[in-house]
């Protein structure tokens, strides 16, 4: 029996990680002839520290207003998309973001989730959380992750 992968989701937060995660997600896409969608998730909770596009230059821990802050999510992504130089649809959700990932791969009928680790362990991990480990757990189709360089 042969796997067949018709469908790739790059769920990304525009990390160093999610970088690299893009490359091997950009390899299998043209490796199986795939369908790549780009997925960012803006997360709304203020229990998480924001991706790296939230924090205005200059002003560290300086959260700019939600409304811009939804506009750079939008704008990295479609730079994103735009960077690998084929068609890619980029999604754009809000919430929670294992869960989001999760309900969007579950209703695309997703067959490969390609996402970045930031590697967390002990309190950070239990404090932060790890979306990667919620997705791999509970997500409707395979799941590749890929860890820092140098972990």
């Amino acid at each position: 029996m042969e796997a067949s992968i018709k469908k790739i989701i790059l769920a990304t937060d525009f990390s160093d990680t999610s970088k690299d995660a893009g490359h091997h997600a950009l390899l299998l896409v043209q490796n199986y002839k795939a369908e790549l969608k780009a997925l960012h998730v803006f997360d709304t909770s203020v229990w998480n520290v924001p991706a790296r596009y939230y924090l205005k230059p200059g002003f560290e821990g300086f959260v700019e207003g939600f409304e811009e802050a939804r506009q750079r999510g939008k704008d990295a992504l479609k730079e994103l998309a735009k960077s690998f130089d084929l068609e890619v649809e980029t999604i754009f959700t809000e919430g929670d973001p294992g869960h989001e990932i999760i309900r969007v791969a579950e209703e695309l009928n997703a067959d490969l989730i390609v996402l970045g680790t930031h590697g967390y362990t002990g309190w950070k991990r239990f404090t932060i959380g790890s979306v990667a480990e919620l997705v791999v757990r509970h997500a409707p189709c395979a799941v590749l992750t890929i860890r820092p360089k140098g972990k």
